[in-house]
């Protein structure tokens, strides 16, 4: 996508998924005026990544609210650690910039309901507020909904998804529950969990519970030298993700289990910065934002991770 003037991003924390952000948002034709580190060192030695990889010159910081007021860029994506986001977020608002976010949309280890609700509640008021969050996968939904169909009553979901992170135990459902969560709302809407239960290790989790007349399992999984896989399933119908090369190279295809057919798909996760980089460049107002979408995920992550047993 080319851009008469280049839409100009700071991109907070640059190094692992922040290097893909870097990467697609490059390709699309943003520029990427500025990085924020946890210190300064750090913030140098990103800059010099992004330079040495895809010719990005970057100022560097390690006070956003320093960088959003010297820089003023045109958008933000935020790629810091989860109990991070909200303040850079709302700093991002108070400056009317609009912001695309790493999942979950908030999170720290001693959140609480309340907490949860308040945070939602001055995020959805703000006048300015405008926001994407990175759950690209449910893209999957849309791809099969136009290719196959989903069916109209659902009685079983299952989404499995093992990835080579380093998160431990209850690390991994604040990491990957956006993902499957954003496919169910996709699907079929936010409704009411009941019925749930967990089984926790190391390196899983496991979790199901009835979503309304559905019943749903996830399959998470996170080891740095595991194999990666995602698949899900209608009904019992399943979709296995099949991927093909690296970076500029990289194909994705869903193979149908009950026909064997390949559906090849966009990369999601371009999908969801390119609808982002569209946001910005049509000027929308936060009626047309991601917000609604991200505050069901985070209230049903709220239903899981805050059940009686984790409190």
């Amino acid at each position: 996508m080319a851009f008469k003037n280049p839409l100009r991003l700071a991109l907070f924390g640059a190094r692992g998924i922040g290097k893909t952000h870097a990467r697609i948002f490059h390709e699309l034709g943003a520029e990427i005026t500025a990085v924020l580190g946890s210190t300064e060192t750090s913030a140098r030695a990103a800059a010099g990544e992004l330079k040495e990889s895809f010719g990005v010159c970057a100022d560097s910081f390690s006070d956003y609210g320093r960088l959003l007021d010297a820089v003023r860029p045109d958008a933000v994506s935020i790629c810091t650690p989860p109990e991070l986001h909200y303040e850079e977020i709302m700093a991002a608002f108070d400056r009317n910039i609009p912001v695309f976010c790493e999942k979950p949309l908030f999170w720290q280890k001693e959140i609480d309901a309340c907490d949860i609700d308040e945070k939602l509640e001055a995020l959805q008021n703000h006048p300015r507020r405008r926001i994407f969050v990175n759950t690209s996968n449910a893209y999957f939904a849309e791809l099969i909904a136009d290719n196959t169909g989903i069916p109209s009553e659902l009685r079983s979901f299952s989404f499995l998804f093992h990835t080579q992170g380093r998160g431990m135990e209850r690390e991994i459902a604040f990491d990957l529950l956006p993902h499957g969560f954003a496919l169910l709302i996709r699907i079929a809407g936010e409704r009411a969990i009941t019925d749930l239960a967990q089984e926790v290790s190391p390196h899983s989790f496991l979790c199901s519970f009835s979503y309304g007349a559905c019943r749903v399992k996830f399959d998470f999984r996170e080891y740095s030298e595991g194999a990666k896989a995602l698949s899900f399933s209608f009904n019992g119908r399943e979709f296995v993700r099949v991927q093909e090369g690296f970076g500029p190279t990289y194909r994705v295809f869903l193979e149908d289990s009950l026909t064997g057919e390949r559906i090849e798909a966009e990369d999601p996760f371009r999908v969801y910065i390119r609808r982002f980089l569209k946001f910005c460049g049509t000027g929308s107002a936060a009626a047309d934002d991601g917000f609604n979408e991200a505050a069901a995920n985070m209230r049903l992550m709220k239903e899981v991770c805050l059940s009686a047993g984790d409190r």
